[in-house]
């Protein structure tokens, strides 16, 4: 158990770093490497902390600056799961086989004189199969551009009732990755028990709204739902901004139509100008 001093350290350097680390995304068997990066020169010795929803943070590691091997705290200790890679100013913590009991924030800190700091935590969520846990999202939504759209995900669970931490991301492209764009956090809002054809469930709708949509807001968003030790995505509702092209289309397709009339109505009165001052001519010379 943490002592209060150290403890009370660990909640003061929290509330002097802003947590808005990504979190990280993991299965079952996978091995990650969770960075610390320092650039200050005068920390001698670096720590790694887990902290699970409603319990302290728990001590991992210790390490000196200039040592290859670090040393581990309680249930860490003699786990060949976890490792230290200390070199070159970056200090990893090493999580090998990853069970969903891993699921938890982790905190680096670094210590010098009688100063303790920690940096940006990184949350890690490990996707498990625990619980009958469902996500659906609608499948596409088409929104005009310049509108607003309010995207939904609702979470379907029977065995297990808890609070769920959810988060949205999207995919722009087959280029790059789906990159988190918000974090509800813990939340229980908007929850009832349903009951259908025997089928009884708890289930939560979280919303995610969008204003003023452009065409840069195209792609498909994913809801990512941690809840009871497992982490689930949903299949993803892509959201397609029509109205732009649209549009321009049409404008394009009006000023031409605008100009190849006006051409017609000039080409029409010279026309009708000639062979008027044609007729003129000719009954000029008639009448001479």
């Amino acid at each position: 158990m943490m002592n209060f001093g150290v403890f009370l350290l660990f909640l003061i350097g929290l509330t002097a770093t802003h947590l808005n680390n990504p979190p990280v995304f993991a299965k079952p068997g996978e091995t990650i490497h969770v960075p610390c990066v320092y650039q200050s020169q005068i920390a001698m010795h670096f720590s790694w902390y887990k902290h699970e929803p409603g319990q302290n943070p728990m001590l991992i590691s210790t390490i000196y600056k200039y040592d290859r091997n670090a040393r581990f705290y309680h249930h860490f200790e003699n786990n060949s799961r976890f490792s230290v890679l200390n070199e070159n100013g970056v200090h990893h913590l090493v999580i090998r086989n990853i069970q969903i009991s891993d699921s938890a924030t982790y905190y680096c800190g670094s210590a010098y004189s009688n100063v303790m700091e920690f940096v940006e935590g990184t949350e890690l969520i490990v996707e498990g199969l625990k619980s009958n846990t469902v996500v659906k999202q609608h499948a596409i939504i088409e929104s005009q551009s310049g509108d607003s759209v309010i995207l939904t995900c609702t979470v379907l669970n029977q065995n297990c009732v808890g609070n769920h931490s959810v988060y949205w991301l999207i995919h722009e492209s087959q280029e790059s990755p789906p990159r988190v764009i918000r974090a509800h956090g813990t939340s229980i809002d908007q929850c009832d028990w349903i009951s259908e054809a025997g089928f009884t469930a708890h289930r939560c709708v979280y919303s995610f709204s969008k204003k003023e949509l452009s065409r840069s807001d195209a792609g498909t968003y994913y809801c990512a739902v941690a809840a009871c030790g497992e982490m689930l995505l949903g299949n993803g509702t892509k959201l397609d901004i029509i109205g732009s092209t649209e549009q321009m289309m049409t404008f394009v397709l009006l000023s031409i139509g605008r100009t190849v009339l006006l051409l017609i109505t000039i080409a029409t009165v010279t026309v009708w100008y000639c062979m008027n001052s044609k007729k003129s001519v000719e009954r000029e010379l008639f009448s001479a």
